[in-house]
């Protein structure tokens, strides 16, 4: 029997989830919880789990009644001494009346962390909602400064381009009219030679 185990050294190093529960007197919603805390990456899909994690999580739950004993009896000679650790807390537990009333407190502290848990998560989620919004927001408010320090510069640039078309205009002069020259020249000679053949004396 002995030998038996030890060529099978993995299957008896572990325990189901079902003898586990039944183990620690909870549910296997309460388990899996507990168990999240040493094996976070598949503690809600395992069927079966080492002595090593029952032991990390059993200050999680109250200790296993007397008829759970023989099951730790039939477990290999090296883990005796964790179970032998164990016996003087079942002890204590036994001697109080109030055991169930303990374990369902114990259940009712593990819903209330994983609820606050839950609503922390949520709480940091909102925190990062909103310092996304600021930070688009800041995005926003830092584009519309720059579109109106451009546009404020263009405005001041445009007004000096016009300033220059202005001085550039005023230096136009005033046209000057232009007298018709209506007179017409071959009468006004004609005229003048006649004048002067009657003054001559021939």
């Amino acid at each position: 029997m002995a030998t038996r185990k030890r060529t099978t050294a993995p299957a008896q190093d572990t325990v189901s989830i079902h003898d586990a529960c039944l183990k620690y007197l909870t549910t296997e919603q309460s388990l899996r919880l507990a168990l999240s805390h040493v094996r976070p990456d598949d503690f809600d899909t395992v069927k079966a789990v080492s002595e090593a994690d029952l032991e990390a999580i059993a200050s999680h739950f109250q200790p296993q009644l007397p008829e759970a004993s023989p099951q730790e009896t039939s477990e290999p000679t090296t883990e005796q001494p964790q179970n032998a650790l164990s016996v003087p807390q079942q002890q204590q537990h036994l001697t109080a009346p109030t055991q169930s009333p303990s374990n369902h407190t114990q259940l009712t502290l593990i819903d209330q962390l994983t609820r606050q848990a839950g609503q922390e998560i949520e709480l940091v989620d909102a925190i990062a909602q909103v310092k996304n919004q600021l930070i688009l927001n800041n995005l926003a408010v830092r584009d519309a400064e720059l579109v109106e320090s451009i546009n404020q510069r263009w405005q001041y640039q445009k007004q000096g381009y016009l300033g220059t078309i202005r001085d550039l205009a005023s230096l136009a002069k005033e046209p000057v009219e232009i007298t018709p020259d209506e007179n017409d020249l071959t009468l006004e000679i004609e005229g003048i030679i006649t004048g002067l053949g009657k003054k001559l004396i021939v």
